[in-house]
């Protein structure tokens, strides 16, 4: 089995597979994460017994694997990208599916409102900027007496486009305002990162494309430059590595180290100077450096991840525990996981991305990072979602197929009894079956 420390980042590859494998996958370990982390949620990092099974969710009396707001709000994103449709009419059907910001917010609201894609069937928790914005919208709403979704069925079909077009008018008036009270510093958290992962799923044959529509989407809710940014570099990765997966036989596949350079060189723009300083490194990579251990080494010294990475890892086991050695596990996932103060995991969308992107860079496996960031406490459940989101995309392949199979990548006993006991799975699988079928039905026009 892996060891829980890492091989050199340029040494581990990207596990191939189809883009539908990776697609159904990364949103089951979304979720898989998101419940997994959830107990730990506001609790101080070291303060709680350590996490490696599902545990019931003492924050919101929630039972064992139950999925939070993070996991709703990435499924509602999911969804409307799979089946959002610009008119009623039954021949639009096979043109399913697209971007569009007043169907996202739509859909946000029902799950806000009505509890749709809860995995309780009631929205529980909900971060307080999202509150926010879709509290503006309730009102645009009120204010112009929009008739409820109940009420638009029963009207005509004509009456019926009458009534969505008034609403759409109503959900722009909304946005411009969401853009203007909402886009201060004190609106920096991580609710618009934790759902974003369906962009660069849905839209990874354009990295370009991909990252715009990842500002469109934060700005919803999150319209300031930090999180808007932050979402769309996160998910121009998520989109090279989708791409990356489906290589030509006889490609070299990429490398984590490549994930890192990703960040480590992003052209940070001024606005969102704090995701440069916790992600870039403090010395450029020098020009004509192309060897993967000097690149590598280079950002050993040079990057702020990296340097703790390497501190942990001097003090971390050297291979993983068996499966029933549950103190020699929670000693080697403790070595790996720095302070608070050095790694925090805060609700602020910088802190969220950079203890996700530390536990996919410091671990080598999808269960060794998801035990990592569920036992970081603070704002773990994010945290965990937003992780399990890349290393999903990452690691998994078909278990059947065994591709992953002798090292356990992404299946394990573990992640297996995680799986078994995720609540309402048969919901995420409904929802990734939705964008699987919007990404294949679209994928000539990409």
């Amino acid at each position: 089995m892996a060891s829980l420390t890492s091989a050199p980042l340029h040494a581990q590859r990207l596990v191939p597979a189809p883009v539908s494998t990776k697609i159904r996958l990364a949103l089951l370990a979304t979720a898989l994460c998101d419940a997994l982390g959830g107990p730990a949620e506001f609790k101080p990092r070291f303060s709680f017994p350590f996490i490696s099974l599902m545990k019931p969710n003492g924050n919101f009396s929630l039972a064992a694997g139950v999925w939070t707001d993070d996991t709703s709000m990435m499924l509602a994103l999911a969804r409307s990208l799979g089946t959002y449709s610009a008119s009623s009419s039954p021949q639009a059907e096979g043109t399913r599916g697209g971007f569009d910001e007043v169907d996202q917010l739509e859909t946000y609201l029902r799950w806000y409102q009505n509890g749709v894609l809860s995995a309780i069937g009631r929205c529980f928790d909900i971060g307080s900027t999202t509150r926010r914005a879709l509290g503006i919208y309730k009102d645009a709403l009120k204010a112009s007496r929009a008739l409820s979704p109940a009420e638009t069925r029963r009207l005509s079909p004509a009456a019926k486009e009458k009534e969505k077009e008034k609403r759409r008018t109503t959900a722009k008036s909304a946005l411009a305002r969401i853009a203007r009270d909402l886009g201060g510093e004190g609106f920096r958290g991580n609710g618009s990162l934790m759902r974003v992962l369906p962009v660069g799923l849905a839209y990874s044959c354009d990295s370009a494309a991909a990252a715009a529509y990842a500002r469109r989407s934060s700005a919803t809710t999150h319209p300031t430059a930090v999180c808007q940014t932050a979402c769309a570099a996160w998910t121009e990765c998520i989109a090279r590595v989708v791409r990356g997966a489906d290589a030509r036989e006889g490609e070299e596949q990429i490398s984590k180290l490549d994930v890192l350079h990703h960040f480590a060189a992003y052209p940070w723009p001024a606005d969102a100077d704090a995701l440069r300083v916790a992600l870039a490194a403090d010395v450029p990579l020098p020009a004509g450096v192309v060897d993967p251990a000097a690149m590598e080494a280079h950002y050993t010294a040079h990057h702020p991840l990296m340097r703790l990475r390497a501190a942990t890892h001097t003090e971390a086991p050297a291979a993983t525990p068996s499966a029933g050695d549950a103190k020699a596990l929670a000693a080697g996932t403790f070595a790996l996981l720095p302070s608070a103060a050095a790694l925090p995991s805060s609700g602020y969308v910088v802190h969220t991305l950079a203890a996700a992107l530390y536990a996919f860079l410091a671990t080598r496996t999808f269960e060794a990072g998801a035990l990592l960031t569920a036992n970081m406490g603070g704002d773990a459940d994010t945290v965990a979602a937003v992780y399990g989101g890349l290393a999903g995309v990452w690691y998994a392949a078909q278990e059947e197929e065994g591709a992953d199979g002798e090292e356990g990548l992404f299946w394990s006993p573990r992640v297996r009894a995680w799986r078994d006991a995720l609540v309402r799975r048969d919901l995420i699988e409904e929802v990734a079956e939705e964008l699987v079928e919007f990404v294949e039905r679209h994928a000539a026009s990409f």
